[in-house]
Formats: C-alpha cells, structure tokens, sequence
C-alpha cells in the first residue's frame, strides 16, 4: 500500500486536508487532494506503463495548449526538485491541478453540439502540427492484439479450475471471434492515423452547466490511430442506450455538428458501426483481464453487456450506416 502523504511531500502543496481515492476510471489508480493551496488530482499509472509515453503525453498536452485548444488540461506540476514525474516502486506518479466541473453520464443535444465543435478543432490540430510517438501505424481493429490476447486467456483458462466469469468468457468469445475474423481491414487500414485522444467517453469530459470546459486523461496518445476512432469513442459511450445499443437520433446530431467544423468522407462515416463493434470486443476482453487482475473495480456483468453490443452493431452495421449517411 503507497504512503500517499508521503509521496506528496515530493510538491510544495501547503496543508493537506483530505485525500480520497477518485471513483472513476478503471485503469488508473487516482486521489483526488485537497490543500490549503487548492485542490489536486495525484496520477498513479500501472506498472507496465513506459517513462517514453508519459513523457510524450505531457508534452502533447502543451502542444495542444500553445496551439490553442482553448479547454483546460491536466498540465503537469513541478515537484520541489523541478521533476515533472517521480517514480514510488514500479509506478510513475505525476499531479495536475484539479479542473472545477462535473462529467456527465451522457450527452443530450447541447452536449452533443459542445463536443462535436470541440473534436474537429482538436482533429485539425493533430492534422496541422506533426507530432510522432514513435509507435508506428496501429494495425486496423487492433484484431492482432485482441486475437493474441484471447489465446492467452483461453490458455490459461484451460490450466485451472473455471469459475462463473471463464465459463462465460468462454461461450461469449466463441460469438465474437468469428466477428472479428469477418471486419475488413483494407479500407480503415488506409486511413492516416495520429496520435489520437482514444477515449473521450464522458468520464474524460468536464462541463460547467452545458458548456464544455476540459478535457482529461491523454494516456493513449502513445499509439496512433485514425481521427475517427476518437468520433466511434463518442459514439459509443456518449450516444448509447441502456444496454450499449444506439441512440440514433443523438449520433445523428454529433455527425452533423462535427461536420460543420470539419470534413468526413462517406467512406470514414460507413466505417464507424465496424470500428464500434472492434471497440466492444477489445472492451469484452480488458472487462475479462480486469475481473482476474483487479476484482475489487471489475464488474461481472460487463462481459455479457460487451459481447451483445458488439453483436448488435455487427447485425446492424448498414441500418446503422445509412442512418448517419442521412
């Protein structure tokens, strides 16, 4: 267990008031601070996280910063010794000033105007400057990753006693591989890719009232994808129903607000259902990985959730495409 008052004696933060564990987000561990000098958010990254891709996050954050973003971001503080990031065991710690505003679990109409303006300014940012990772092109549907995942999964399943979640990891993924084996990779493996955002779900948004004020967690812009995989992620978790089907109507309006800001091809707006479906698979697989390597944030009914949305956006990938076409 971290001593986290004393890994906060690393800043010069005046008194400490209270300190609590931040409830949302499933990968990182994060505290939320509270001080004398204002309030703070303290970044505790897994173990397998590179010093190489924190380091390219929080330059990208001043990047987007000097060119004029315009919302607030996680910008990292210096620790007494000038540091922007220290290292307790096997785990890289940094601290932001907390950003004052509150997430939303889903996007209404207003919302949906906020974040479609918000994207196309971001996406002509990224089209604009030339920011290199260093990670290369990522391979379409990240189906190589997913499918070595699952064979390791499986493998393991095998060696041991199954309990209730390998049994039904089992039975879903033999619906899903042949879904993932089916996506065609030509048309989105062509695709310029960036060192996109990833996952602007409504966690990683901060609003006052109806107005979009900040954006958090840049951690997957250590690999590099299309800009519409960023239009999926809002798609996916900003305009679902209960259950992770659709809401049409709300995607409807997120399109037609982004395009006014910026251009999508025909050819990217029919890609999106497959992306989508790509995106409950990989999400079927990490909910497994979460329910054997962090039980106490892992949530059971979250693999029967993942596998039927991924099947309902594969069943209905041309409904799904006209209707944005529309």
């Amino acid at each position: 267990m971290m001593d986290i008052r004393k890994i906060l004696d690393s800043w010069s933060l005046g008194s400490i008031k209270n300190i609590k564990k931040a409830k949302m987000g499933v990968v990182n561990h994060n505290w939320i601070i509270e001080t004398s000098s204002g309030n703070y958010v303290l970044r505790i990254l897994p173990k397998g996280k590179k010093l190489k891709d924190l380091m390219f996050e929080l330059k990208y954050i001043d990047i987007l910063s000097k060119e004029g973003f315009g919302y607030q971001l996680p910008y990292a503080l210096k620790t007494k010794k000038g540091d922007e990031i220290i290292k307790s065991g096997e785990n890289y710690i940094w601290l932001y000033r907390f950003i004052e505003g509150h997430v939303k679990n889903s996007f209404g109409e207003e919302e949906l105007k906020e974040m479609g303006k918000m994207m196309a300014n971001y996406h002509r940012i990224l089209e604009k400057i030339s920011l290199k990772n260093g990670a290369g092109k990522s391979k379409p549907y990240v189906k190589d990753l997913i499918l070595k995942e699952t064979e390791g999964f499986k493998k393991s399943i095998f060696n041991q006693k199954k309990n209730k979640e390998d049994i039904i990891y089992l039975k879903e993924i033999e619906k899903l591989l042949p879904i993932l084996e089916k996506l065609d990779s030509s048309k989105y493996g062509k695709l310029k890719q960036y060192p996109i955002h990833r996952d602007l779900n409504p966690e990683n948004v901060l609003w006052q009232d109806k107005k979009l004020i900040g954006i958090v967690d840049f951690e997957n812009v250590s690999m590099n994808e299309p800009l519409i995989k960023d239009l999926s992620i809002v798609l996916q978790l900003g305009c679902a129903k209960d259950g992770g089907r659709l809401n049409v109507s709300k995607a409807r309006h997120f399109i037609k607000e982004y395009i006014k800001f910026r251009r999508i091809s025909v050819e990217e707006l029919r890609l999106l259902p497959s992306i989508i479906t790509a995106a409950y698979i990989e999400d079927f697989n990490y909910a497994y990985w979460m329910l054997k390597n962090d039980p106490e944030r892992a949530k059971l009914y979250r693999l029967k959730k993942y596998s039927n949305s991924a099947q309902w956006y594969w069943k209905n990938n041309d409904k799904i495409s006209g209707v944005l076409l529309k």
